[in-house]
C-alpha cells in the first residue's frame, strides 16, 4: 500500500502543480506542505480536503488504492 502523502505527491506531479501552488491555495506556508509531501507532517481531514481542492481532485483519490486492497482482503476472508 502506498502512503497517502506519496499518493498526493504522485497526483501533484502528474498534474504539473507546484508545492507553492498547493500551499498558497490552502492558505498555508510552503514549509507546511513540504512537511506533508515528505510524510513528516500528517494532514488532518480539513487539510486533505484543501489539498484535494487545490489539485482539483476528489479527496478519495488519495485513498482509492488503499481502500481497494483492504476491501479485496476482506472479501477473501
Amino acid at each position: 500500500m502506498k502512503p497517502v502523502y506519496m499518493k498526493i505527491e504522485e497526483i501533484r506531479v502528474s498534474k504539473g502543480v507546484t508545492k507553492t501552488h498547493i500551499a498558497k491555495n490552502c492558505g498555508k506556508t510552503v514549509a507546511w506542505y513540504y512537511g506533508i509531501s515528505t510524510g513528516k507532517r500528517i494532514p488532518n481531514v480539513e487539510s486533505l480536503q484543501m489539498i484535494a481542492d487545490a489539485l482539483e481532485v476528489d479527496v478519495r483519490d488519495f485513498f482509492e488504492n488503499n481502500l481497494s486492497v483492504t476491501l479485496n482482503k476482506m472479501q477473501l476472508a
